[in-house]
């Protein structure tokens, strides 16, 4: 590895590229570009403006550990420690899923469902937050919701917590498992994206994901289906009539998710694909 024998910043990246290369990590030349940006504080963008400038030995030494983590499939996001999602900073690590572009989507696709309502005095319920992110980025768009965040996970309310003062938004976080730490709340809007992956498609997802990011965030039971099941037995405490309800979904779940959800009450359901053109989201309403 050549990474040491010179210090500008052209020589150091090329060779970085080739060491991640040689560990066969995807998009090599992404990665050694974010990192060395992160490592310089400067925008991506701004690299090939600074080639010709040298590393202090310190910045050498930790773009180096950088890339070594890369080298070991860990997550570009978990190493910077934060992400960009919808317009909000969110802070990342092991104990939280790293925010979807898919889960990107859905938020643009809620607030373009919510934007011409009356929404002074309404409550909204994030259901397995994980980060917060969605939580953030909708009580940022709409200031006067009422929103609460839910997550069986201390840990990972605990990155929420972080991250909505971060954003210096207010949302109410409750530990526990999906809606039964809300008691008698009861919501006009209900978001959640919970584990949807099956246990056999686990073990075909890409290392980044498998070996770095929480399983219990990932898989679910009964073919993935296991969180929309234990939802919609609640659903009905916890809502008020009217109220919309939004899901991310596997993209081979369409057929089995609106059969659980098939109560008359049950209004207005729709399945929206993502920029992949594949089943990603459901919304639905009650009677």
């Amino acid at each position: 590895m050549k990474i040491f024998n010179s210090k500008d910043f052209e020589s150091v990246l090329r060779s970085a590229i080739e060491f991640l290369d040689e560990k066969n990590i995807k998009n090599a030349k992404f990665s050694a570009e974010i990192l060395l940006s992160h490592i310089l504080k400067i925008k991506k963008s701004d690299l090939f403006l600074n080639f010709n400038k040298n590393f202090l030995n310190e910045d050498l030494k930790k773009y180096w550990k950088l890339i070594q983590r890369r080298s070991k499939k860990e997550p570009i996001d978990y190493i910077i420690g934060r992400i960009d999602f919808y317009g909000c900073e969110i802070i990342v690590d092991k104990n939280v899923l790293i925010p979807r572009v898919e889960t990107e989507i859905l938020v643009d696709l809620i607030c373009k469902k919510l934007e011409n309502e009356v929404l002074d005095g309404k409550t909204l319920i994030d259901v397995c937050t994980g980060s917060g992110a969605i939580a953030i980025a909708l009580k940022k768009r709409f200031p006067k919701l009422k929103v609460f965040a839910v997550d069986i996970s201390k840990k990972a309310i605990k990155i929420a917590k972080k991250n909505a003062h971060l954003n210096e938004v207010n949302i109410i976080f409750k530990i526990g498992d999906l809606l039964d730490p809300l008691e008698d709340i009861r919501a006009d809007v209900i978001i959640s994206n919970p584990p949807y992956v099956s246990e056999i498609e686990f073990k075909s997802l890409d290392d980044d994901v498998k070996k770095f990011e929480p399983k219990k965030a990932l898989i679910a039971k009964d073919s993935g289906l296991e969180f929309y099941k234990k939802i919609e037995k609640q659903i009905f405490k916890y809502t008020k009539p009217k109220a919309k309800l939004f899901f991310e979904i596997g993209f081979s779940q369409k057929k089995d998710v609106l059969k659980i959800f098939s109560d008359k009450k049950y209004v207005l359901k729709q399945v929206i694909k993502d920029f992949s053109k594949k089943d990603r989201f459901f919304f639905v309403e009650i009677e």
